[in-house]
C-alpha cells in the first residue's frame, strides 16, 4: 500500500469515529483489527466490534453533534500512520469535551489492523463520569 493511501484510510477512519458511524469504521478497519485506548479502562484492547459498540455508543448517547475530531497533523511511513487530533464537543448536558489525541495506526491492505489511542483519560472521566463502566467486557 502506498503511504498516501494509508494516510487517507487513517483520515477516513478518524472521520467515521468522530461521527459515531459504525459502517464507516467497519469500512476502514479489518475484521480482525484491535483498538487499544490508554487508561480506558485500564488500557485494555478491544476487538473492532467492541470498539464500535463502545465508541459509537458513547458518541450517540452523550455527544449529539459528534466528537468533532480535527486532524492536526499526520506522519506516515510504510504501514504505520501517526495522527495528532483534537476533539471538541458538547455533551447533552452542555459540558465541554475538549481533548487531544495521538493515534498510531498499523494498516494492511488499506485497512487498519491495530490502533493505539493516546489521550487524557482523566478529562474523559471528568466529562463522561460513570459512562466508562458500561463499556463491553470480554
Amino acid at each position: 500500500m502506498s503511504i498516501e493511501r494509508n494516510k487517507n484510510a487513517a483520515a477516513q477512519l478518524i472521520e467515521a469515529v468522530s461521527a459515531g458511524d459504525p459502517d464507516g469504521i467497519r469500512t476502514y478497519m479489518a475484521p480482525e483489527a484491535v483498538w487499544w485506548v490508554m487508561g480506558f479502562p485500564r488500557g485494555r484492547t478491544m476487538t473492532r466490534d467492541e470498539f464500535i459498540r463502545a465508541s459509537c455508543g458513547i458518541i450517540r448517547k452523550v455527544l449529539p453533534d459528534g466528537l468533532n475530531l480535527k486532524v492536526l497533523g499526520m506522519t506516515a511511513e510504510a504501514d504505520r500512520v501517526a495522527v495528532e487530533a483534537e476533539g471538541h464537543a458538547y455533551t447533552v448536558d452542555h459540558k465541554l469535551y475538549n481533548n487531544f489525541y495521538h493515534f498510531l495506526f498499523e494498516l494492511r491492505g488499506g485497512k487498519v489492523i491495530r490502533a493505539m489511542e493516546y489521550t487524557n483519560p482523566m478529562h474523559g472521566l471528568e466529562v463522561f463520569g460513570d459512562l466508562v463502566r458500561h463499556l463491553p467486557r470480554r
